[in-house]
């Protein structure tokens, strides 16, 4: 993949093996794609590749090897954003068209610190997955709250609303 992200100022080739896991749903997949992108502009970002409870899709390890930033695709319970709070400093949570989940939400994260959410088209979303192939040659941009993948073939795009 090759990704420009212009708001961080970084051009980059990503170049690893990434399956979908055995319950994984291929917009689960998507969306974690996606934020791997949006993290891949640091060095230090991680992809989980086996499913492990409570493990973040995606996530930024400090110098000590701890889990500074962790990324979880997909809509969360309030008690299970709670938990993952705790285990890094920072939880950002993608999701697409989550307008209930989040009005839902909302009246609670008042009091947590440390969360964001950000929201893609449902669209786009499961625009891509339908075209996910085993090879990926995406070229991904992401720039003033817009994120677009080309696959050589098609276009797609996105704008990135950040819910809290």
């Amino acid at each position: 993949m090759n990704i420009a992200d212009l708001f961080h100022r970084s051009h980059h080739q990503e170049v690893f093996t990434a399956a979908l896991q055995k319950a994984e749903t291929l917009e689960h997949f998507v969306l974690k794609l996606i934020g791997f992108c949006g993290l891949s502009y640091l060095d230090n970002v991680h992809w989980l590749g086996v499913r492990e409870k409570h493990q973040p899709d995606v996530w930024l390890e400090n110098a000590q090897g701890q889990v500074g930033v962790a990324l979880y695709a997909g809509e969360h319970s309030l008690s299970e954003l709670q938990k993952y709070r705790k285990q890094a400093n920072k939880v950002v949570f993608l999701v697409s068209d989550a307008d209930a989940w989040y009005a839902e939400l909302a009246p609670h994260l008042i009091a947590v610190q440390g969360i964001s959410i950000f929201s893609l088209s449902a669209d786009f979303v499961s625009q891509l997955a339908s075209v996910l192939s085993r090879s990926l040659h995406w070229d991904v941009i992401i720039d003033n709250g817009v994120i677009s993948v080309s696959d050589k073939v098609d276009y797609y795009q996105s704008e990135i609303i950040k819910l809290h």
